[in-house]
């Protein structure tokens, strides 16, 4: 009845021309009646909420990873697979949505657990039946890009990845343990991680980060989209470091930039909701040029548009 409900006033809201706030943008929801959230899980540390397109597919299967160093509670990952911009496009175009999580890393940034919590969560959507084997992609922002990279760099069977913003400082081993700031229980209380982004990316990158990064980079041969703003400091790491190696080893990398959108424009809001939107549309585009099968898009009557509101900070994951 909820859902009946919301789909009423979303429609009669866009008929009465109130959704102008942001020029019309808006992201197509579909309510839990109509196509539920399933929960995947595996381990206390490797779960997901799982949404699929009506019909039995097969069908691509986009996992999303958020930012930060920490772990999401399933109802958070519930939420977002329902609530944020970017996977409720990405359902409405036919992809089976994977909203996941891994291991928090507050205490080392460098702890490997999270690849293999990411890789199990890969492995257990590779075996829906409703999902093509061939057609998995990744889709991470900041601390989530770096993960996906580190995933397509130990995988060779993914599809495509969308990396938006990466924090490249975790993947080339810049940020690391000896950043973490210890509360007096000794538990992690914070982080110095602005201390690395605000420092000279050509001092950081001293001759062993350099062979470190290109020895992981040598094992990733999956199609890279960067989705990156010019605002965040982490740009001169990934524009003026990370890029520039995956081009010169011949990694297939593409970058698109959006002027003037801030950290975590990528999850579909932005400063400027229009190219956060552009930049789910390009990712879509660049998918479905990789994946084996094609997207089956959801019947526009089984949506109902919902305003985009624009970020009003940045995001600071």
């Amino acid at each position: 009845m909820r859902g009946i409900l919301f789909r009423i006033l979303a429609m009669l809201a866009a008929a009465c021309g109130l959704l102008v706030g942001t020029g019309g943008v808006t992201f197509p929801t579909i309510p839990e009646d109509r196509i539920p959230v399933t929960e995947l899980e595996l381990t206390e540390t490797s779960y997901a909420a799982v949404r699929k397109p009506p019909g039995d597919g097969p069908f691509p299967a986009v996992v999303f990873l958020h930012g930060g160093l920490g772990q999401s509670s399933m109802e958070d990952l519930r939420t977002n697979s329902l609530r944020q911009p970017t996977q409720a496009r990405f359902l409405a175009w036919g992809y089976v949505t994977v909203t996941a999580t891994r291991r928090a890393i507050r205490h080392d940034p460098q702890d490997r657990g999270v690849v293999e919590d990411t890789r199990a969560v890969v492995r257990a959507v590779r075996d829906l039946p409703s999902v093509d084997s061939q057609s998995i992609c990744l889709y991470g922002g900041s601390g989530g890009g770096t993960l996906a990279l580190e995933v397509a760099s130990v995988s060779g069977d993914l599809a495509a990845i969308v990396a938006g913003e990466p924090a490249t400082i975790i993947y080339m081993g810049m940020f690391s343990k000896h950043h973490i700031v210890l509360g007096e229980n000794g538990r992690p209380a914070g982080d110095r991680r602005w201390e690395v982004m605000n420092a000279d990316p050509g001092k950081l990158y001293t001759d062993a980060i350099r062979n470190r990064t290109r020895d992981k980079l040598k094992g990733l041969s999956t199609p890279t989209l960067i989705l990156h703003g010019d605002v965040h400091a982490i740009k001169k790491f990934n524009l003026g470091l990370f890029v520039p190696e995956m081009e010169a080893l011949g990694k297939p990398v593409t970058v698109n930039m959006y002027v003037g959108e801030p950290h975590g424009f990528y999850w579909g809001r932005g400063r400027d909701p229009r190219k956060a939107r552009q930049a789910n549309e390009d990712a879509h585009e660049f998918l479905q040029r990789h994946v084996r099968v094609q997207p089956q898009p959801v019947a526009a009557s089984w949506t109902a548009p919902v305003e985009v509101q624009p970020m009003r900070q940045a995001n600071p994951n």
